[in-house]
């Protein structure tokens, strides 16, 4: 019978765990950040509805799309209604009409989403119109964040663990 060699895999393998973490850490951030800290666009909607083009989610009823006058991208909001869904902490989407002057409050898109659909922006944290809040982002991201932290402490624990035994190099 012949002994099986360690791999030799422990640094990549932690280099992934620490990407991770990090990863959660901006998440988390993220989704802790006030109104006043995220980039935000003014202007009078010329398109609102709850279909875009040929986008056709499962739940038609659980996004909204808007679009701003003179800005390049359409916002994509998810609204999600059902159990178990990350919806909005507070939303009246469907109170805004086409003409509305609104501001959104949008953060940065994640390394995960610039690469999607160049025509959408999924970032919208917040959106006011005279002053009141019309869409309050939920707490999607926070808790996000916290899970990736949790599953890369984890997995650099069993890492650890692995290496102390001589499973792994």
């Amino acid at each position: 019978m012949t002994k099986k060699e360690p791999k030799e895999i422990f640094y990549k393998s932690l280099i992934a765990c620490i990407a991770i973490i990090g990863f959660g850490i901006y998440l988390s951030i993220r989704g802790s950040k006030e109104k006043t800290e995220f980039e935000n666009v003014t202007g009078k909607i010329d398109y609102f509805d709850k279909t875009f083009q040929e986008i056709n989610y499962r739940n038609k009823g659980n996004h909204r799309f808007i679009h701003i006058a003179d800005f390049p991208l359409v916002f994509d909001i998810f609204v999600g209604k059902e159990t178990g869904d990350f919806s909005p902490k507070f939303e009246q989407l469907d109170k805004l009409k086409v003409g509305d002057k609104i501001t959104i409050y949008l953060a940065d898109k994640t390394p995960l989403q610039r690469n999607r659909d160049l025509r959408l922006n999924k970032t919208v944290q917040f959106i006011d119109k005279d002053g009141e809040a019309y869409f309050i982002r939920g707490n999607k991201d926070k808790y996000g964040g916290y899970f990736l932290c949790g599953i890369g402490i984890l997995l650099t624990i069993t890492l650890l663990i692995l290496k102390q035994v001589g499973k792994i190099k």
